[in-house]
């Protein structure tokens, strides 16, 4: 039963980040709503310090801000011009989001030139982690575990199975993608692939549902 397996792997991995984690916070979201799905599992591994300079107007931010503070960290600072262009928003639109992310104190505005905050004022989570369960149906599960690394920093398939086959290993190594099975104990197979954050403005989107949860 999936929903067995993700209850019991929960468990697991909340009693394994108490053991090795001291300074840093875990946040677990089961299914939550994102653009490319239902991810079964996301675990945040996030700074607890992020929460003492929360602004609480960034409980106004809307996904259309995300969308425009993601590009301003990923282009490292543009022109008003240049985000129209980009992200295909109204200028009224777009004028909207840039008046919340300064209200929010999350953008600057210096020579005409829209930039993001630093990472370390604005951004907590360390690791963001996707989990995919399925008891069957790899070909599937690996597919949808693909789409979230749009936004998470590792992400993981959890099968059932004790000795998964070794076109399933090879597959998911090849996806960058991890692999946790469950034996008698739950056992990381194959080690996902790495990838820097935020990589998406889903990736600030969990930084703002846990900043707003704990402000």
């Amino acid at each position: 039963d999936e929903c067995e397996l993700v209850r019991e792997f929960v468990e697991f991995y909340i009693d394994m980040f108490k053991r090795m984690n001291r300074k840093s916070n875990l946040a677990v979201f089961i299914e939550p709503r994102v653009e490319t799905g239902f991810p079964d599992i996301v675990f945040a591994k996030y700074n607890p310090s992020m929460i003492e300079s929360w602004n609480d107007k960034r409980r106004c931010l809307v996904t259309n801000d995300l969308k425009i503070l993601s590009q301003l960290i990923y282009s490292r600072g543009c022109s008003g011009e240049h985000l129209l262009k980009c992200l295909k928003l109204s200028e009224r639109q777009t004028l909207e989001s840039l008046e919340r992310l300064l209200d929010a104190d999350m953008i600057v505005r210096k020579n005409g030139v829209w930039r993001a905050q630093s990472l370390k004022k604005i951004y907590g989570i360390e690791r963001l982690i996707s989990v995919e369960a399925k008891m069957c149906d790899m070909k599937k599960v690996l597919e949808q575990s693909v789409k979230n690394t749009w936004f998470a920093s590792q992400s993981y398939i959890l099968t059932g199975a004790n000795k998964p086959k070794q076109d399933t290993i090879l597959n998911v190594r090849k996806q960058g993608v991890g692999l946790y099975c469950r034996g008698e104990k739950f056992k990381k197979v194959v080690e996902a692939k790495k990838l820097a954050l935020p990589s998406s403005y889903l990736s600030l989107q969990f930084n703002e549902w846990i900043g707003n949860a704990m402000a």
